[in-house]
């Protein structure tokens, strides 16, 4: 599209869209992107595994039956947003593959008979329905304290799945009108009870697969499901950005998502690159931070908001949305990494968290100009000053992810769990999409296997 004309029916739209989305549109940038991701998604499946284990324990009591293709998709989007080391994307505010490929694969992998052509188009219809219609909704959706990772989440979910199997133009529509009545997820989990906050791509994922098997069994869904006044728009937003469908089935946004190199909300991603940088910086020159008498970071309010209000966290989950806390961990260890999640809280970080500062500039956040950054000034006893400005963090399209990137990620989330990382990366980077569609080893079935939880190598009751 060239000129957007606000459509009548989005729905209608991405249905339409949808359906006559081909393997070959995607080509080999998309599709090699799409292989990184697949990585990324698995190797957040062993981060989120590793550290949220109460929570899982307790799932798994529920929805550990793994023959059932749902339970299979909702425990995979659990291990995948277990450590907030999931992908994501900036103009949506939110995650993506805990949702579209937990329920892409579990569904596959049940049909039996799909190539990794389908399943690479699936994905990307998820993603091109997620990224889009969740910007469409932005900021508002957001400021109202939704998560659209969950409340747009199905509606993707719901698209790749119809996508997988073979839906038709109606059938596609109907599939996401079903999602979008079941859309849900609030984002008070960034503030408490965080442990919690997976559950809203696993639902997203589970009711995704419903809401497109309903679909093809021939349940109608609601008639213009967003644009309706009792519709999702009107529920999510005051103000929908219909200009965010320009480029749609030519411009694939899984090429504009980010990955993440540290495990905690994307918000505090910036204010880590920076005090690494300064925490190197600081060693050059023979500094310590006993020689820091001050902390300044400036950053966007959004991100004050969700990530800025725990100083001291008392949980692993809390220290994921804690700016305070990673920015402290980051300046003391030029790192962040599982381990600072895992291991005791330091008398040296403490020290650190009382000398922030969080100063909400709006400038550090522009979607026209590619913005989405904070800049962090480190004052010190000699009266001297140290800044650092990050405008987008590593793992964004103008900043990516390599393989060698990934395989470092891939290394850190598994270990402890007897993987070869490089031998994963391997096998996903060899992907034939020509070949019937199988597991990859280590993949979230893997980890999540058995369902008598007695013989499996990575169980917890092992």
């Amino acid at each position: 599209m060239s000129d957007v004309i606000t459509p009548p029916d989005t729905a209608r739209f991405m249905a339409d869209f949808i359906y006559d989305l081909k393997y070959e549109a995607l080509g080999s940038e998309v599709t090699e992107t799409t292989k990184l991701f697949i990585a990324d998604y698995t190797a957040a499946c062993y981060a989120g595994r590793r550290i949220n284990r109460q929570f899982n324990e307790a799932l798994l009591k529920i929805y550990g039956d793994t023959e059932i293709t749902e339970n299979r998709a909702y425990m995979n989007a659990v291990y995948a947003h277990g450590a907030d080391m999931d992908d994501g994307n900036r103009k949506a505010m939110g995650h993506v593959a805990a949702h579209v490929m937990s329920s892409v694969f579990a569904l596959a992998e049940e049909l039996k008979d799909r190539t990794w052509k389908d399943i690479f188009t699936a994905i990307n219809a998820g993603y091109e329905v997620y990224n889009r219609i969740g910007a469409m909704a932005q900021p508002g959706l957001v400021r109202r304290g939704f998560h659209s990772t969950g409340t747009a989440g199905v509606i993707a979910a719901a698209g790749a799945c119809a996508k997988l199997l073979n839906c038709s133009k109606d059938e596609i529509y109907n599939a996401l009108g079903i999602a979008a009545i079941q859309a849900s997820g609030l984002l008070i989990i960034a503030e408490s009870a965080q442990c919690c906050k997976p559950l809203n791509p696993a639902a997203a994922a589970r009711n995704g697969i419903i809401s497109a098997r309903l679909a093809k069994a021939g349940v109608p869904g609601p008639i213009r499901p967003f644009e309706s006044e009792k519709g999702w728009f009107h529920a999510m937003t005051d103000k929908v950005h219909y200009e965010m469908l320009d480029g749609l089935g030519s411009a694939f946004t899984i090429c504009e998502s980010y990955l993440k190199p540290y495990p905690s909300c994307r918000h505090t991603h910036c204010g880590i690159e920076a005090a690494v940088y300064i925490h190197n910086e600081m060693k050059a020159k023979g500094l310590t931070v006993s020689d820091i008498n001050k902390l300044k970071l400036y950053i966007y309010g959004n991100a004050i908001r969700i990530a800025g209000q725990i100083r001291k966290p008392d949980t692993v989950e809390d220290r994921k949305f804690s700016i305070h806390f990673t920015l402290a961990a980051a300046i003391c260890t030029g790192a962040f990494t599982l381990d600072d999640l895992e291991n005791d809280i330091s008398e040296e970080v403490i020290k650190m968290i009382d000398l922030i500062e969080l100063i909400p500039d709006e400038t550090m956040e522009d979607g026209a100009a590619g913005i989405r950054g904070a800049r962090l000034c480190v004052g010190f006893n000699d009266r001297t000053v140290m800044e650092k400005t990050v405008f987008l963090p590593k793992g964004e399209a103008a900043n990516p992810f390599t393989w060698d990137d990934m395989y470092q990620k891939m290394s850190d989330c598994a270990k402890g769990f007897g993987i070869d990382a490089g031998a994963v990366c391997e096998q996903i980077q060899s992907i034939d999409p020509e070949e019937r569609y199988s597991r990859i080893d280590g993949s979230p079935e893997d980890i999540m296997m058995c369902s008598t939880h007695s013989s499996c190598a990575l169980c917890f009751n092992t």
